[in-house]
């Protein structure tokens, strides 16, 4: 097209306007609406104020919800459960187990105030053994979040501003404002959407129909199984190789404006 580099020129600089106004606004929803200047990101906490360990067979759920800080599940050294949080010492954390829920919960404490130059960012981790089979649910506004390959779990990530970071998994959901997301292996089923990030898959191994949807960002899966990819994209290349469209299973990509590549 003639006026494609033009078109594509602007759509990158409305972009990075559009990044700045969300990057504000998440800053905002983290701050309960008011927002202070500062750096996006403050230190890292190092104070350990939470560590207990829970016996994973009253387990069915797990549930982290943060507000400020970056969430890691990382490979437990016997088989149980154990949640260690680094924070500042006034806080809001709450932890509990009912009903076989473990809910971590640590958003109080950044209600009523942002991340700032000199702040502090907590971090949680929690240490489940990789045989762990049940429900892992969480729910970031601002943060990282990293998970070590979890075979046999059902994962759901809501992030707000982030990057999210996944190993092999059996079934994942996952809905990010803002933020890349990175996996390794996907072995059952997935569902993702990002409005501005990356989706960057090594391999998929779909024994179930999913779904990709991206507004802005590139979407790429280095190995895939014998799938059918339906992709469509609005703006951007979109190169798929050996896909089956007799296959049972359907992988469905959705792309606004970026490039598609499976396969490659």
């Amino acid at each position: 097209m003639k006026y494609r580099g033009l078109i594509i020129t602007m759509i990158v600089m409305l972009s990075i306007v559009i990044i700045l106004l969300i990057a504000i606004l998440c800053m905002g929803i983290v701050n309960g609406g008011n927002i202070q200047l500062g750096f996006v990101r403050g230190n890292k906490a190092d104070q350990i104020i939470y560590d207990k360990g829970y016996d994973i067979k009253l387990i069915n759920n797990i549930e982290v919800l943060s507000s400020a800080g970056d969430v890691k599940i990382e490979e437990s050294n016997d088989s149980n459960v154990r949640v260690l949080v680094y924070g500042e010492e006034d806080n809001g954390l709450k932890v509990n187990l009912e009903n076989g829920n473990l809910r971590v919960d640590y958003r109080e404490h950044h209600k009523h105030h942002i991340i700032s130059f000199g702040g502090y960012l907590s971090e949680i981790i929690i240490y489940v053994p990789k045989t762990y089979d049940k429900e892992l649910n969480l729910n970031l506004d601002y943060g990282n979040l990293d998970i070590i390959s979890l075979e046999k779990a059902n994962i759901t990530v809501k992030e707000s501003c982030g990057n999210v970071k996944l190993g092999k998994v059996k079934n994942v959901y996952v809905e990010n404002d803002m933020g890349n997301v990175k996996i390794e292996e996907v072995l059952n089923k997935l569902n993702i959407r990002t409005n501005c990030g990356d989706v960057k898959i090594e391999k998929v191994n779909l024994k179930e129909d999913s779904s990709i949807k991206c507004d802005m960002g590139d979407v790429k899966i280095k190995e895939k199984n014998d799938v059918y990819i339906d992709a469509k994209v609005d703006l951007g290349d979109c190169k798929v190789n050996n896909n089956n469209r007799h296959s049972e299973v359907t992988l469905k990509i959705e792309m606004n404006c970026g490039d598609i590549k499976a396969g490659v």
